[in-house]
């Protein structure tokens, strides 16, 4: 669980921690934007609070003004901490309001004891004010989905009922024509689906049976209804290698959101471009060993995500790749 009091940490997950250069992320889109690339949806965080990022509310504006077009919406997830109440009033004046925006708040707790069993620090308070106030000036602002996040885990399934009841409550106090609601509920994700996820897949099963799933109006309430990585006797070629490209802060451009200590890191972005890389030998090489049924590295010890599925383009278009590609440089 993502705690708000590491900051005194010197790494995160083995990775030096860092910032995005502004110049760094504007090379970024000026390559997705001169390479026509379109992405069903971007998310501007990775390993840490987007709101940590002083140009964050800038990032937004400036990706929704250039490459808006070419992706389907752009996010961003956040405790909510210091996204406050004049950091949402830039971002609501600043962005491109014909690119929809999602903003997920994680915040898996009801009572202040609970949270900060959970988060380590006591913010509820300063969170609940901060998600309110962007339901109710998003109806004046144009429209932002907003959605709010419960992970099932030992310290807070007693109250996911409540979770449930208190957002519902919120959303349609502050009405929902400002955008679209979703109170979503997951399980504890443990070391890509290694010991112990059967125990937290179980407690989550156990915790939300019952809820009342889909949507009522501008309002959803949903959940992952299969296991968010793959059965180990069912392993097959992993669909991250070619749906979740992650951009590192320092640019370089990763295979996998799950490849935490940057294994598969295919080159620096902002000066290659991002075609070039991840399109090119190396790339190649580690999806037909998927294809092949070789698993090696970090690849290894992860059971597999299971949020999208391979078709056939994709599959045809490695394929056609690993048979003219020349050797990855190492």
């Amino acid at each position: 669980m993502c705690r708000p009091h590491a900051e005194g940490w010197a790494t995160v997950h083995g990775v030096a921690k860092g910032q995005m250069p502004w110049a760094t992320y504007a090379k970024i889109i000026d390559h997705v934007e001169q390479e026509g690339l379109r992405f069903d949806h971007v998310i501007l965080q990775w390993l840490g609070d987007p709101s940590l990022h002083a140009d964050l509310e800038a990032m937004v504006a400036l990706a929704g003004q250039r490459v808006g077009r070419q992706v389907g919406y752009l996010r961003f997830d956040t405790n909510g901490i210091l996204l406050n109440e004049s950091r949402i009033d830039r971002l609501l004046e600043t962005r491109a309001r014909d690119v929809p925006l999602l903003v997920v708040f994680t915040l898996d707790a009801v009572s202040e004891r609970t949270y900060t069993r959970v988060k380590g620090r006591d913010h509820l308070a300063r969170v609940r004010r901060h998600v309110r106030y962007l339901l109710a000036r998003r109806r004046e602002a144009g429209p932002v989905n907003v959605q709010v996040q419960f992970v099932v885990q030992q310290g807070n399934a007693h109250e996911a009922a409540d979770f449930l009841r208190y957002w519902g409550d919120a959303f349609a106090c502050h009405g929902r024509e400002g955008g679209h609601g979703e109170i979503l509920f997951k399980p504890l994700s443990v070391g890509g689906g290694g010991p112990g996820q059967a125990e937290a897949d179980a407690l989550y099963a156990r915790t939300v049976r019952g809820f009342p799933w889909g949507t009522r109006g501008e309002l959803t309430v949903s959940g992952w209804t299969a296991p968010p990585w793959q059965p180990p006797a069912q392993r097959t070629a992993c669909a991250a290698l070619w749906y979740t490209p992650v951009v590192r802060h320092d640019g370089h451009l990763l295979m996998c959101c799950a490849d935490l200590g940057s294994e598969l890191d295919l080159g620096n972005v902002a000066e290659a471009g991002f075609s070039a890389l991840w399109d090119g030998p190396r790339a190649s090489e580690r999806r037909a060993a998927h294809l092949a049924g070789r698993f090696e590295g970090v690849c290894a010890g992860c059971a597999g995500i299971n949020w999208y599925t391979l078709g056939a383009a994709q599959l045809e278009a490695t394929a056609a790749r690993a048979r003219t590609a020349p050797a990855p440089a190492r």
